[in-house]
Formats: structure tokens, C-alpha cells, sequence
């Protein structure tokens, strides 16, 4: 048989199959919808069952009952990728919410009934856009995350809070230069949120907030697609670690962090628990340097560190002169500072909050410090003026794009000072 004419198409072939958001937003859409016309099924059959009174047994009364487990959180992300927007798709929905409706999974997630098309089709384009965004974000190689020690409130609020081994992801990057640009980026700003977006932490068990406080960020650690290590650094000194590639430093590394972690195993063993999660903190740190094999010495990897510029922090204390200043206006620029430039030791929202507390403070020291009142603009000694001026800088800068609308706030605290202080003539 002759075959050297016939064309035949490869699973490599790039026409086949084309990684794109929008291929992606097809698929899992056709998955979803695959997924919920088999629960539709399966849900029409135990109720066929039920009405000729069919005997099952445990196993199937089981399967039963979990059926309809999946179907609501099915259709909660066909509504949040964009999905429900034809009349056949929400037929499909109404069909499953009818024979599901009973269950308290479903009950769970749908208090009600379901809106009608218009309002799913009002909210897809946008949720649509959302899942595209968030598709493309995922197709980039590098993942940049932060390990570090998440701070959570106790179970019980008489015993505080506790800290446990956890990290962040900062974002995705398409290549090893763009990774450590990114956690630059992130090492600048020195705001380490450890909550994500979104996210509701209220917890009806304890009728309170149980979601993370603080994070303490230690290492950066960048990975491929494949969640092999490709580079770690180090977050205090925003510095990179050069592979280790001699075989035998390897292994003498290799060696002591088998020794630390037998002995934090003995030391947990006897209920030392710090002591152990310090001896495991150390193995880990010791072989910070050692990546996955793939990219151990890679030239892509070497060209990014050798071409890294490490960024400078911003510090406002440089600027800060309290000369001419009353000691109560310097004492508050002082923690000013000091909350800007993130020493204190208070949570992110906590933080903003002294932020806007102490700027509303500082406007009040503004107004009583006027010299002159006689003058149109009452008259305000300059050392103060400038004071002013960088609390406007920093308030900006720190509350970013709700900046402008904070200080708008502020400065209309000063103008009610100063017509409240300024004397009848």
C-alpha cells in the first residue's frame, strides 16, 4: 500500500490544538456543561426510581444523597466564567435546580431561586473577561510565591494568636528576568497581605473573623510550570541565591539537612515542637540555594541574576525634619514615619487606620499652629508648611488609588479646624 501522500495530523500538531484563554474558556465550559448534564441524568434516574418504589441498597441510597453534591457548585462557575447565556444552558440549569433543589448542598449555595436570563447574560460579558484574564495570568511559566509565617487569631480569643509555616503567591511571569522583577516590585512596597480577594474568612462556628492576620515573609521562591524550583532569594536583604552546582558541596549540604531534620523529628517526638519547626526552618534556609535538576547552573537563570538591579526602598525618614515643629506635631510625624515606612508591627488594616488617624491628628496641630490671623490665608510658620506637604506625599503614596480621595478627607479636617479656631474680629 502506498501511503507516502497521506497527511495524518499528531497530537503535537499546532493545529490541532491551540493553548489560548478563549480555547480554555470553551473547554471548561463544554467540561462543565458535560459534567452537569451527567448529574441531570443520574438525578432523573433515583427520581424514575422513586416513583415505581424501587428498592437500594445502602450503597445506592448513599449515591443518592450525594448526587447532587457538585451540581450547585457547577453552576456557580458557569455563572462566574461568563457561561449562562443562552436559553438551552439555563434550561439545563432550571432542569438540574428542580431535581436538586431538595438537597441541602444545594440549598447551601442557592437560598432562593435562580434569576432569570437577562440577569445572567447582564453579568456574563463581564465574568467572561474576569476568567479570560485570569486564563491568560495562568498560561505564564514562572509562579513567584513568598514562604513565610501567617499569624491567625486563637480558637479561643483569651489566648491571642498563633503563628504557622505558610506563603503567598505574588503572581505569574513569563520568564526568570520578569519573576524576580515581580517580587521586586513586591519587596518595594513591603505590604504582605496574606488574605486573598475575594475571600470571606467569617467563620459561624466562632461567630468572628478566624482568617489570617499578618504574614512574616522570608523567601522567595520562583517555579516553573512544573512546580520544579528554579531560584530562591532572600526577602530582609532582597538578594538571589546562586545555585549550588559542585557535586560536592551538594552533598555536604545534603548531609546536614538529613542531620537537622532526624533531630527536629527526635525533638518533636518529645512534644518540642518550636524547637523542632526552628531545626526544619534551618534545613530549609541551608538548602535555599539548591534547585530542581532541570534548572541547576541554567544559563536563563544565571543571565537574570547577573543582569538584576536591586531596587532601593523609598524611606521617608530621610525627609523628615522636625525642626521648627511643636513637640506634640513632631511626635506625630515621627509615628507617621514610622507606620509609612512599615517598622510598626500592626496588621495592614490596622495600619491604615493609625495612617488616617494620626494624618487627621497632624491637620489639627496644622491649624493651631497659624501665627497670623489677620491675613486672608492665615499665616503658617514654613517648617510646618513642609511637614504638611509630606504628609500629603505619604497619605497619597500609601492609600494608593483611594490616596487622593483619603487626603481629600484630611485636608477638609484642617479647613474645619482652622474656621473653628480662628478668633471673631
Amino acid at each position: 500500500m502506498n501511503t507516502h501522500n497521506v497527511k495524518t495530523a499528531t497530537p503535537e500538531s499546532p493545529k490541532t490544538w491551540v493553548k489560548s484563554p478563549e480555547n480554555l474558556w470553551i473547554a471548561r465550559k463544554i467540561d462543565l456543561l458535560v459534567a452537569l448534564a451527567k448529574i441531570e441524568g443520574e438525578l432523573l434516574m433515583y427520581q424514575a426510581l422513586d416513583r415505581i418504589e424501587a428498592e437500594m441498597d445502602s450503597d445506592q441510597i448513599e449515591d443518592q444523597y450525594l448526587c447532587p453534591q457538585t451540581a450547585p457548585e457547577i453552576v456557580q462557575r458557569l455563572e462566574s466564567m461568563g457561561a449562562i447565556t443562552t436559553q438551552s444552558v439555563l434550561d439545563m440549569v432550571c432542569s438540574v435546580e428542580s431535581l436538586a433543589s431538595y438537597s441541602e448542598f444545594w440549598r447551601e449555595i442557592f437560598s432562593g431561586a435562580l434569576p432569570a436570563l437577562t440577569v445572567f447574560t447582564s453579568r456574563a460579558a463581564a465574568n467572561r473577561e474576569r476568567f479570560l484574564a485570569s486564563a491568560a495570568e495562568g498560561m505564564k511559566p514562572f509562579s513567584v510565591e513568598v514562604d513565610g509565617r501567617i499569624e491567625y487569631p486563637e480558637d479561643d480569643p483569651i489566648f491571642g494568636t498563633y503563628w504557622q509555616d505558610g506563603s503567598i503567591c505574588l503572581g505569574r511571569a513569563w520568564t526568570v528576568a520578569e519573576a524576580m522583577d515581580l517580587a521586586a516590585s513586591a519587596w518595594l512596597k513591603d505590604e504582605w497581605d496574606p488574605r486573598m480577594e475575594g475571600e470571606d474568612y467569617y467563620d459561624r462556628d466562632f461567630g468572628r473573623d478566624m482568617g489570617p492576620l499578618r504574614f512574616n515573609p522570608q523567601t522567595f521562591i520562583i517555579c516553573d510550570e512544573n512546580q520544579r524550583r528554579v531560584l530562591t532569594g532572600d526577602v530582609d536583604s532582597m538578594t538571589w541565591h546562586a545555585h549550588v552546582t559542585d557535586t560536592a558541596e551538594l552533598m555536604r549540604i545534603n548531609a546536614e539537612q538529613d542531620a537537622l531534620y532526624t533531630e527536629a523529628a527526635i525533638e518533636g517526638g518529645w512534644d518540642n515542637y518550636e524547637t523542632a519547626r526552628q531545626l526544619r526552618a534551618k534545613a530549609r534556609k541551608l538548602g535555599a540555594a539548591i534547585v530542581d535538576r532541570a534548572w541547576m547552573g541554567h544559563p536563563e537563570v544565571a543571565a537574570a541574576i547577573a543582569s538584576f538591579v536591586r531596587p532601593e526602598r523609598k524611606t521617608w525618614s530621610a525627609r523628615l525634619n522636625t525642626h521648627g515643629l511643636s513637640p506634640f506635631m513632631a511626635a506625630d510625624m515621627t509615628s507617621l514615619i514610622s507606620l509609612s515606612d512599615h517598622t510598626s508591627q500592626l496588621s495592614r488594616r490596622d495600619r491604615f487606620e493609625a495612617l488616617h488617624s494620626v494624618a487627621l491628628s497632624i491637620a489639627d496641630h496644622v491649624s493651631r499652629s497659624v501665627t497670623d490671623w489677620s491675613l486672608l490665608r492665615p499665616k503658617i510658620p514654613a517648617a510646618v508648611i513642609s511637614a504638611w506637604l509630606l504628609t500629603r506625599e505619604i497619605v497619597i503614596e500609601q492609600f494608593g488609588k483611594n490616596g487622593e480621595m483619603v487626603w481629600k478627607g484630611i485636608k477638609g479636617s484642617l479647613i474645619s479646624h482652622l474656621n473653628h479656631n480662628r478668633p471673631p474680629f
